[in-house]
């Protein structure tokens, strides 16, 4: 099971729009890999993350609370004296639209420049200004019930927990996402007839222990290459909703039974549906990577 990710970019372009209104918007973005051990499967995913960025940027704009740090690295070469300049932004919400679907993503250069990938994309697709404040949910996806926080990697066979806890009651729906683009649905539990998993304000869930829930669904990690990755999409919002139609999952290469499934194709149009219905709804997406 396997991937995706997560870059934000600077922009001083702010545009008006009304709140909820549903727009086209496009990006050209050239990323630069910082990472010598990225892959070009990586890069690709990190340049179309941080094009939505700027389709978004570009099209709605900056709050002015956006944060920015910049580190300054000296280095040397030989007798030259080289100073490298990085700016890091934080803070997605600082972004004031909001990505709703994807219409196209296209590769237009690929490049690999000093150890180091570079590539150009274009992105297109439908958003949303938005002037509210979202519920700020907390998680975390930990391989034992005690961890606080997300381990660098998962190794195959390891056990898969989720901390969630949210300020407003609500409901929630959780899926993971492989290579082959088959999602899969953790959350509610197969056992469960509901189309989410109701959250209570304020209080700290672990899912998928029955130490802490008898119906738990329990979920091992594998891999079947050396190293892969999967991405883990998170659905919350204060209004009840029901999760995307799926089927009963098959095995997977070790004759283990699988969690309910549907193509991610399918759960993106679902999510794009219900994004554009319900303004409250919030969407985040983790990346894992996974080791023999």
């Amino acid at each position: 099971m396997k991937r995706f990710l997560f870059i934000l970019l600077m922009a001083n372009i702010t545009a008006f729009c009304m709140a909820g209104d549903i727009v086209r918007v496009s990006a050209i973005y050239e990323y630069v890999s910082n990472d010598p051990n990225e892959t070009p499967t990586q890069a690709e995913a990190n340049a179309f993350k941080a094009a939505k960025q700027k389709a978004l940027e570009d099209r709605f704009g900056l709050d002015v609370s956006k944060i920015t740090n910049t580190l300054i690295t000296n280095r040397t070469e030989g007798q030259v004296s080289k100073s490298e300049t990085n700016v890091f932004s934080v803070g997605e919400t600082a972004v004031r639209g909001e990505w709703i679907e994807t219409l196209q993503e296209k590769v237009l250069e690929k490049n690999y420049t000093n150890s180091f990938w570079v590539v150009k994309v274009r992105v297109e697709g439908k958003a949303r200004n938005h002037t509210t404040e979202k519920a700020d949910i907390q998680y975390a996806f930990v391989k034992d019930e005690q961890d606080m926080d997300p381990p660098v990697t998962f190794r195959d066979g390891n056990d898969l927990f989720l901390r969630f806890s949210s300020p407003i009651a609500g409901y929630l729906c959780v899926y993971l996402v492989d290579e082959k683009q088959n999602a899969f649905c953790l959350l509610p539990y197969m056992s469960r007839q509901t189309g989410s998993h109701p959250i209570v304000a304020n209080k700290e869930y672990i899912f998928f222990s029955p130490k802490y829930d008898r119906e738990a669904q329990e979920y091992t990690i594998n891999c079947e290459r050396s190293l892969e990755q999967n991405m883990l999409l998170i659905v919350f919002s204060p209004n009840e909703f029901a999760k995307a139609s799926d089927k009963q999952g098959g095995k997977n290469f070790r004759e283990e039974q699988l969690p309910r499934e549907l193509s991610y194709e399918a759960l993106m149009k679902w999510l794009s549906r219900n994004q554009t219905k319900d303004s409250d709804m919030v969407v985040r997406s983790t990346l894992i990577t996974i080791m023999k």
